[in-house]
């Protein structure tokens, strides 16, 4: 059986001359086999070149065919270009080239197009993928999280997935690696585990710092707020001058408002940090939702204010209300705020809740933690970052806005284009939050003092203002769980304190006996001195 073998470049007509031939001998004689070598100019010259001087063949231009016995083996045989394929066929096969000039034209365009179409997409271009950096990978929340990733916001992108934890969780790294892998996402090009964190930030776009510090890990809120610091400080020992100056820094947890501000006092210069406050606009939502008889996605402007997550206030100020049956009702387009809506003047200070509260409300139900809410609450953060939101609420750093302090991490009405996080300002807000803000920028700040050890009598002031801050908000409940707590620590401080006075007089009773008994022994010992001085004494008048 013979095979032609057929070789030109994409635009030469001679070589469409002679494709067509060999594909219509290949139709009609079912022996006849024909191979195609299709080449750009610029690859013909040096492949002639090589292929004449393998075979020994003299050839300058395109086509080139040449003959080969698939059945015997050999070399081939050159047969030479067009004008001899051509003489080759017509003597053999009779066949005859009956196209016009223009038609081959029209084809040698066709396949030089065609090739240059197949070439540029059997080309793959670099996949750059986004990276995103998870600081405490190992918590459950980090779990929950990871698959809202995919399918998602980030539309059309591959993702490079960080994961990065203390040794002490290799384990449950690897663990979460391998399921991922499972998942077998389309838009995942890579999961890493990491126990440095230099390595997770280094290539980070989003760099994610999962807080693991609440009220149970530390009950005591002043060792809670001086291992803040140290959490802190060491994530920025980490981080700074290695994080991109474009890469967004994601906070969340129990103190993470503090923890921003803590990052910039340790040296991280980025204007990228944000905190995840969504939670607590989630919650509001879901209450006013409830009273209402709305959907929870009806609800939107709801923006959590200050100190997340101790002393926040989600706040209707801003916030509307649509599909709500009222004294005005209209369309589905139809929106109302929802402080008329509401229509009860004390109703949103009332129903203020701690996290705290929630979170063990929900646990004791459930026997888990609220990780299904607080990992949305994240990937509603970070969506709002990638996809821009003209209305949401963030922690970030303040200029100064609503009489806050400059470089404080406060929770805000925010816009945010092309991941630039823009502070809104509202033209009127009740006075009672106007106070409540005021309050939560002193908290902060006594926090700071706190974390960083530069107060004395720090403690006193912040039971102040927390005082304050509960009178405000005229919640009995709370009021009365930071009464229970400060009662709690003025109990072990009268504890410690008789503790200490009781051991006092332990060891003052104890040092007086020892000093009775060093006494007695003294005189005893001065006794036996004395009674054998004076038995020497006889001794020596007998002798006389």
């Amino acid at each position: 059986m013979a095979q032609y073998v057929l070789a030109g470049t994409a635009g030469c007509p001679k070589y469409a001359r002679a494709e067509i031939l060999a594909d219509d001998l290949s139709i009609n004689l079912p022996d006849f086999k024909v191979h195609k070598i299709v080449l750009s100019d610029g690859e013909w010259k040096e492949w002639l070149k090589n292929t004449c001087s393998q075979h020994g063949w003299k050839h300058s231009s395109s086509p080139l065919v040449w003959r080969e016995l698939v059945d015997r083996g050999g070399a081939g045989t050159y047969l030479g270009g067009w004008d001899d394929f051509k003489k080759m066929a017509d003597h053999w096969y009779s066949y005859s080239d009956g196209l016009d000039d223009g038609s081959v034209k029209d084809i040698s365009s066709e396949n030089k197009t065609g090739y240059e179409r197949d070439k540029a997409a059997s080309i793959k271009t670099p996949v750059t993928p986004v990276h995103i950096s998870v600081i405490g990978a190992a918590q459950p929340i980090a779990y929950q999280l990871l698959p809202l990733l995919f399918d998602s916001c980030f539309k059309d992108q591959n993702l490079a997935i960080i994961l990065q934890d203390v040794a002490d969780h290799a384990q449950e790294l690897d663990g979460i690696k391998m399921e991922l892998d499972d998942c077998s996402y389309g838009e995942l090009h890579s999961v890493t585990v990491t126990h440095c964190m230099k390595n997770a930030a280094s290539k980070a776009d989003y760099l994610l710092i999962l807080d693991p510090l609440d009220n149970n890990s530390h009950p005591d809120r002043f060792q809670l707020l001086k291992t803040s610091s140290l959490l802190y400080k060491d994530i920025a020992t980490a981080i700074k001058g290695i994080v991109k100056p474009e890469a967004k820094i994601v906070i969340n947890g129990y103190k993470a408002c503090l923890g921003g501000m803590l990052l910039r006092h340790h040296g991280v210069t980025s204007d990228n940090i944000s905190v995840v406050v969504t939670l607590d606009e989630q919650r509001m939502r879901a209450k006013l939702a409830k009273k209402l008889m709305v959907m929870p996605s009806d609800i939107s402007g709801i923006t959590v204010w200050g100190n997340v997550p101790v002393h926040h206030v989600a706040s209707t100020a801003i916030g509307t209300v649509r599909n709500h049956e009222g004294a005005i009702t209209g369309p589905g387009s139809y929106n109302k705020t929802v402080m008329e809506a509401v229509n009860e003047e004390t109703w949103e200070f009332a129903n203020v809740q701690s996290r705290d509260d929630r979170d063990k409300k929900i646990c004791e139900m459930t026997g888990r933690n609220a990780n299904m809410s607080s990992a949305l609450a994240i990937y509603r953060h970070i969506e709002s970052l990638v996809k821009g939101s003209e209305s949401t609420t963030m922690g970030c750093l303040s200029t100064g806005q609503y009489g806050t302090k400059p470089g404080c991490v406060f929770g805000f009405p925010v816009s945010v284009s092309d991941g630039v996080v823009t502070v809104k300002e509202v033209d009127s807000i009740p006075e009672k939050l106007r106070e409540i803000i005021d309050l939560q920028n002193e908290q902060l700040r006594a926090e700071k003092k706190v974390a960083l050890g530069e107060c004395d009598d720090i403690e006193k002031a912040l039971n102040c203002v927390e005082q304050t801050l509960w009178t405000i908000l005229e919640t009995p409940q709370l009021k009365k769980l930071l009464d229970e707590k400060e009662g709690e620590r003025k109990a072990k401080e009268e504890a410690d304190k008789k503790a200490a006075d009781i051991k006092a007089k332990e060891e003052a009773k104890r040092k007086a006996e020892e000093e009775a008994l060093k006494k007695a022994e003294e005189e005893a010992a001065a006794a036996a001195a004395a009674a054998a001085a004076e038995e020497e004494e006889e001794i020596d008048y007998d002798a006389d």
